[in-house]
């Protein structure tokens, strides 16, 4: 069980650390203005796919360690549980933006510094609200993961799980 919890509380909050520096980098790279519209088109296609296996490796990796600690728990503690549903929404949040709406993007900057159609704008603005919801979610389910089950041993200094 603990191990299950160690790596659930490590890869739910590795993501979100994760995602934030790419959306970090990826904002500065978009404003950056020594870089021209291919050059910004090429990054996006270079760096989105790994960000794409990075989220479904991490999350995937913490949905599965969370699910069996809830199993293996005796006490069936239920912030576990819900942790392990939110992180399986993460997972269908993350499919549903790399299906719907990352791979009609693709399309639509390839070959890089291709004009942008219309749509672009709206497909982008519904991926980063996707985006947002996913790691938000994440950030919660990483919250509870983490969150001690006896906070008065905690803070008498003694391990508690």
């Amino acid at each position: 069980m603990r191990l299950g919890l160690t790596i659930a509380r490590l890869s739910a909050a590795g993501w979100v650390g994760a995602a934030s520096l790419f959306v970090v980098t990826a904002v500065r790279e978009v404003m950056h203005p020594g870089f021209d519209s291919v050059t910004k088109d090429a990054l996006a296609l270079l760096r989105f796919p790994a960000y794409y296996v990075f989220g479904f490796s991490l999350v995937g990796v913490a949905f599965v360690a969370a699910l069996g600690a809830s199993c293996l728990q005796s006490d069936s503690r239920r912030r576990t549980w819900i942790a392990s549903g939110l992180l399986a929404l993460v997972l269908l949040l993350l499919a549903a933006d790399f299906v719907a709406v990352y791979r009609p993007m693709a399309e639509m900057i390839t070959p890089p510094g291709r004009a942008h159609v219309a749509e672009f704008q709206s497909y982008h603005r519904l991926s980063m609200w996707l985006n947002v919801g996913h790691v938000g979610l994440c950030a919660i389910a990483a919250v509870l993961l983490c969150w001690p089950a006896d906070r008065t041993a905690v803070a008498a200094g003694s391990s508690v799980e």
